[in-house]
Protein backbone atom coordinates (compact mmCIF):
# COMPACT_ATOMS: atom_id res chain seq x y z
CA UNK A 1 0.00 0.00 0.00
CA UNK A 2 1.09 3.67 -0.81
CA UNK A 3 2.31 5.69 2.03
CA UNK A 4 1.43 8.92 2.99
CA UNK A 5 3.89 11.53 2.51
CA UNK A 6 3.90 14.90 4.07
CA UNK A 7 5.68 17.78 2.71
CA UNK A 8 7.21 19.91 5.64
CA UNK A 9 4.79 22.82 5.25
CA UNK A 10 2.02 20.38 5.68
CA UNK A 11 3.83 18.23 8.60
CA UNK A 12 3.78 21.37 9.95
CA UNK A 13 0.83 22.54 10.02
CA UNK A 14 -0.75 18.46 11.54
CA UNK A 15 1.83 17.75 14.04
CA UNK A 16 1.91 21.84 15.65
CA UNK A 17 5.62 21.86 15.29
CA UNK A 18 7.21 24.63 13.26
CA UNK A 19 9.09 24.38 10.04
CA UNK A 20 11.97 25.89 11.33
CA UNK A 21 12.23 23.07 14.56
CA UNK A 22 11.49 20.53 11.88
CA UNK A 23 14.59 22.01 10.21
CA UNK A 24 16.62 22.13 12.85
CA UNK A 25 15.71 18.50 13.93
CA UNK A 26 17.22 17.64 10.62
CA UNK A 27 19.94 19.30 11.58
CA UNK A 28 20.85 17.32 14.53
CA UNK A 29 19.83 14.28 13.20
CA UNK A 30 16.54 13.88 15.26
CA UNK A 31 14.60 13.29 11.70
CA UNK A 32 16.30 11.99 8.21
CA UNK A 33 13.39 13.15 5.67
CA UNK A 34 13.26 11.80 2.22
CA UNK A 35 13.92 13.85 -0.77
CA UNK A 36 11.61 14.33 -3.89
CA UNK A 37 13.72 12.75 -6.57
CA UNK A 38 12.77 15.98 -9.22
CA UNK A 39 12.07 18.87 -6.74
CA UNK A 40 14.03 17.80 -3.56
CA UNK A 41 11.29 18.50 -1.51
CA UNK A 42 11.14 16.86 1.76
CA UNK A 43 8.91 14.56 2.28
CA UNK A 44 7.99 13.06 5.83
CA UNK A 45 6.73 8.91 6.29
CA UNK A 46 5.85 6.95 9.12
CA UNK A 47 8.64 6.72 10.46
CA UNK A 48 8.85 10.59 11.07
CA UNK A 49 5.74 10.40 12.92
CA UNK A 50 6.95 7.62 14.89
CA UNK A 51 10.30 9.85 15.54
CA UNK A 52 8.59 13.25 16.24
CA UNK A 53 6.18 11.74 19.09
CA UNK A 54 9.42 10.39 20.75
CA UNK A 55 10.92 13.89 20.28
CA UNK A 56 7.76 15.42 21.96
CA UNK A 57 7.85 13.47 24.76
CA UNK A 58 11.09 13.10 25.74
CA UNK A 59 11.21 16.87 25.74
CA UNK A 60 8.06 16.68 27.82
CA UNK A 61 9.95 14.74 30.23
CA UNK A 62 12.93 17.36 30.79
CA UNK A 63 15.56 15.47 28.34
CA UNK A 64 17.36 17.78 25.77
CA UNK A 65 17.72 17.57 22.42
CA UNK A 66 21.46 16.59 22.48
CA UNK A 67 20.21 13.66 24.49
CA UNK A 68 17.40 12.62 22.67
CA UNK A 69 19.93 12.42 19.95
CA UNK A 70 22.23 10.15 21.68
CA UNK A 71 19.38 7.41 22.31
CA UNK A 72 19.06 4.76 20.20
CA UNK A 73 16.66 3.77 17.68
CA UNK A 74 15.44 0.73 15.78
CA UNK A 75 15.20 0.96 11.96
CA UNK A 76 14.81 -1.65 9.66
CA UNK A 77 11.45 -3.16 11.19
CA UNK A 78 8.28 -3.28 9.41
CA UNK A 79 6.30 -0.44 9.88
CA UNK A 80 3.65 -2.28 12.75
CA UNK A 81 6.60 -3.69 14.71
CA UNK A 82 8.45 0.02 14.43
CA UNK A 83 5.27 1.53 16.13
CA UNK A 84 5.06 -1.01 18.47
CA UNK A 85 8.81 -0.93 19.50
CA UNK A 86 8.69 2.91 19.57
CA UNK A 87 5.64 3.38 21.99
CA UNK A 88 7.41 0.51 24.04
CA UNK A 89 10.62 2.87 24.16
CA UNK A 90 8.38 5.74 25.35
CA UNK A 91 7.05 3.72 28.18
CA UNK A 92 9.50 2.47 29.48
CA UNK A 93 11.19 5.91 29.66
CA UNK A 94 8.18 7.53 31.65
CA UNK A 95 8.54 4.15 34.05
CA UNK A 96 11.98 5.24 34.73
CA UNK A 97 11.47 9.32 35.28
CA UNK A 98 7.96 8.46 37.45
CA UNK A 99 10.68 6.17 39.54
CA UNK A 100 13.20 9.24 39.48
CA UNK A 101 10.53 11.45 40.37
CA UNK A 102 8.82 9.54 43.52
CA UNK A 103 12.63 9.29 44.63
CA UNK A 104 12.93 12.90 44.56
CA UNK A 105 9.65 13.70 46.15
CA UNK A 106 10.51 10.96 48.92
CA UNK A 107 13.81 13.40 49.10
CA UNK A 108 12.07 16.12 49.74
CA UNK A 109 9.59 14.78 52.23
CA UNK A 110 12.49 13.52 54.07
CA UNK A 111 14.15 17.24 54.28
CA UNK A 112 10.52 18.42 55.27
CA UNK A 113 10.49 15.58 57.57
CA UNK A 114 14.13 16.60 59.16
CA UNK A 115 12.69 20.02 59.65
CA UNK A 116 9.72 18.79 61.66
CA UNK A 117 11.64 15.94 63.95
CA UNK A 118 14.40 18.87 64.74
CA UNK A 119 12.15 22.15 64.91
CA UNK A 120 14.92 23.75 62.58
CA UNK A 121 17.21 23.27 59.76
CA UNK A 122 19.79 20.59 60.42
CA UNK A 123 23.08 21.33 57.89
CA UNK A 124 24.26 17.78 57.77
CA UNK A 125 20.46 16.49 57.05
CA UNK A 126 20.52 18.53 54.52
CA UNK A 127 23.93 17.67 52.72
CA UNK A 128 22.70 14.29 52.62
CA UNK A 129 19.52 14.59 51.20
CA UNK A 130 21.48 16.67 48.26
CA UNK A 131 23.84 14.07 48.06
CA UNK A 132 21.30 11.80 47.46
CA UNK A 133 19.32 13.96 45.26
CA UNK A 134 22.16 12.30 42.54
CA UNK A 135 20.84 8.81 42.43
CA UNK A 136 16.97 9.17 41.48
CA UNK A 137 16.68 5.45 41.48
CA UNK A 138 14.30 4.28 43.42
CA UNK A 139 14.24 0.49 42.41
CA UNK A 140 17.48 0.10 44.16
CA UNK A 141 16.73 1.62 47.40
CA UNK A 142 14.07 -1.20 47.97
CA UNK A 143 16.20 -4.13 47.41
CA UNK A 144 17.47 -4.83 50.58
CA UNK A 145 14.05 -4.28 51.94
CA UNK A 146 12.55 -7.08 49.93
CA UNK A 147 15.28 -9.33 50.42
CA UNK A 148 14.67 -9.07 53.81
CA UNK A 149 10.88 -9.54 53.99
CA UNK A 150 8.33 -12.04 52.81
CA UNK A 151 5.68 -10.71 50.07
CA UNK A 152 2.94 -10.93 52.45
CA UNK A 153 4.93 -9.24 55.23
CA UNK A 154 5.48 -6.09 52.89
CA UNK A 155 2.25 -5.55 52.41
CA UNK A 156 1.52 -5.48 55.87
CA UNK A 157 4.62 -2.88 56.80
CA UNK A 158 3.52 0.32 57.70
CA UNK A 159 4.43 3.42 55.12
CA UNK A 160 7.01 5.53 55.32
CA UNK A 161 6.27 7.86 58.52
CA UNK A 162 7.36 10.93 56.61
CA UNK A 163 4.06 11.04 54.85
CA UNK A 164 0.41 10.38 55.75
CA UNK A 165 -1.49 10.89 58.70
CA UNK A 166 1.44 9.42 61.51
CA UNK A 167 3.82 11.99 60.37
CA UNK A 168 3.46 14.48 63.39
CA UNK A 169 2.95 11.92 65.96
CA UNK A 170 6.42 9.87 65.01
CA UNK A 171 7.70 13.52 64.39
CA UNK A 172 7.06 14.37 67.57
CA UNK A 173 8.00 11.14 69.34
CA UNK A 174 11.61 11.23 67.61
CA UNK A 175 12.11 15.08 68.47
CA UNK A 176 11.20 13.53 72.39
CA UNK A 177 13.97 10.58 71.72
CA UNK A 178 16.19 13.26 71.04
CA UNK A 179 15.71 15.61 73.40
CA UNK A 180 15.94 12.29 76.40
CA UNK A 181 18.99 10.82 75.13
CA UNK A 182 20.62 12.34 77.98
CA UNK A 183 17.92 10.58 80.69
CA UNK A 184 18.05 7.00 82.13
CA UNK A 185 15.91 4.56 81.07
CA UNK A 186 14.13 4.52 84.57
CA UNK A 187 13.03 8.23 84.96
CA UNK A 188 9.96 8.81 84.67
CA UNK A 189 9.98 10.83 81.26
CA UNK A 190 11.97 7.75 79.83
CA UNK A 191 8.94 5.63 81.11
CA UNK A 192 6.39 7.99 80.10
CA UNK A 193 7.93 7.84 76.13
CA UNK A 194 8.27 4.56 76.28
CA UNK A 195 4.76 3.88 76.61
CA UNK A 196 3.89 6.06 74.07
CA UNK A 197 6.57 4.52 71.67
CA UNK A 198 4.82 1.17 72.05
CA UNK A 199 1.45 2.55 71.52
CA UNK A 200 2.46 4.38 68.88
CA UNK A 201 4.19 0.73 66.87
CA UNK A 202 1.09 -1.15 68.17
CA UNK A 203 -1.18 0.85 66.60
CA UNK A 204 1.65 1.31 63.14
CA UNK A 205 1.71 -2.48 63.03
CA UNK A 206 -2.07 -3.43 63.49
CA UNK A 207 -1.06 -5.14 66.94
CA UNK A 208 1.74 -7.90 64.88
CA UNK A 209 4.08 -8.27 67.31
CA UNK A 210 6.40 -10.90 65.11
CA UNK A 211 6.34 -8.36 62.42
CA UNK A 212 7.16 -5.57 64.49
CA UNK A 213 10.54 -7.33 65.61
CA UNK A 214 11.27 -8.08 62.65
CA UNK A 215 11.16 -4.57 61.20
CA UNK A 216 13.30 -3.45 64.38
CA UNK A 217 15.62 -6.07 63.63
CA UNK A 218 16.13 -5.22 59.96
CA UNK A 219 15.88 -1.08 60.36
CA UNK A 220 18.34 -1.18 64.06
CA UNK A 221 21.81 -0.13 62.83
CA UNK A 222 25.12 -1.71 64.05
CA UNK A 223 27.09 0.40 66.20
CA UNK A 224 29.28 1.30 62.97
CA UNK A 225 26.30 1.89 60.84
CA UNK A 226 24.90 4.48 59.91
CA UNK A 227 20.96 4.95 60.39
CA UNK A 228 18.65 2.78 58.05
CA UNK A 229 15.52 4.75 58.88
CA UNK A 230 15.65 8.47 59.50
CA UNK A 231 16.43 9.54 63.34
CA UNK A 232 16.84 5.78 64.14
CA UNK A 233 21.01 5.98 64.51
CA UNK A 234 22.39 3.09 66.59
CA UNK A 235 22.22 5.57 69.86
CA UNK A 236 18.59 6.45 69.25
CA UNK A 237 18.05 2.68 69.01
CA UNK A 238 19.99 1.49 72.07
CA UNK A 239 17.77 4.03 73.80
CA UNK A 240 14.71 2.82 72.61
CA UNK A 241 15.78 -0.53 73.86
CA UNK A 242 16.50 0.57 76.71
CA UNK A 243 13.44 2.33 78.02
CA UNK A 244 10.67 -0.33 76.34
CA UNK A 245 12.39 -3.13 78.18
CA UNK A 246 12.58 -1.02 81.28
CA UNK A 247 9.39 0.01 80.56
CA UNK A 248 7.57 -3.92 79.94
CA UNK A 249 9.72 -4.84 82.87
CA UNK A 250 7.90 -2.63 85.08
CA UNK A 251 4.27 -3.90 83.68
CA UNK A 252 5.16 -7.39 84.04
CA UNK A 253 5.96 -6.77 88.04
CA UNK A 254 2.44 -5.25 88.41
Amino acid sequence: MHEKKYKVGELARRSGISIAALHYYEELGLLQPERHPESGYRLYGPQDLVRLQEIAVLKAMGFKLSEIGGMPTETGQPRGEAWKSALLRQSEWIDTRMRELAAMRKLIESSLFSIEVNREVVLEDMADFVRQLGDFDSSRRGEARTAFFTGDELLRLPQPVETGAATEVWAALLHRLRESLHRPPDSPESLELARDLLAYAAEAFGGDEQLLERYWTFVRPGADESARVYGLDAETSAYIEAITDEYLRRESEQ
